[in-house]
């Protein structure tokens, strides 16, 4: 796996587990009055995932998120945990997924722009 560091992918794998602990079983002040903005935060594994990947950010996400949704899974399905289906969980990682992909997008958009930037800059263009 060339260009893929595995530092990244465990620094990105154990900020995914804590946001999903953390957004899936918030503590009972988060729910006064707040909008539900948890899901949110599954951009910052994703971004973490570009910005010490760079030639192969999206596979780099794909992993991480692959070493880090079973144990997830296992955890919060355990007797430990207030636990909600089966099926629910495997959607809520979905969205998980969406998310950090967003933000893995999101970096590499931001990359783009600022290499376009850069070209332009060099020939003398706006």
């Amino acid at each position: 796996m060339k260009g893929i560091r595995w530092t990244g992918l465990i620094a990105c794998s154990a900020l995914y587990g804590a946001i999903y602990v953390a957004v899936r079983y918030p503590l009972p002040a988060d729910y006064i009055g707040h909008a539900q903005l948890g899901l949110l935060l599954f951009v910052l594994p994703g971004a973490l995932a570009a910005l010490t990947s760079k030639e192969s950010p999206l596979t780099a996400m794909v992993i991480a998120i692959a070493l880090a949704s079973p144990p997830c899974l296992v955890l919060m399905q355990s007797d430990g945990f207030n636990s909600v289906g089966l099926g629910q969980e495997i959607a809520f990682i979905a969205s998980a997924v969406f998310w950090c992909g967003s933000g893995t997008l999101g970096v590499m958009l931001w990359r783009t722009l600022m290499a376009i930037h850069h070209q332009q800059d060099g020939k003398g263009h706006l």
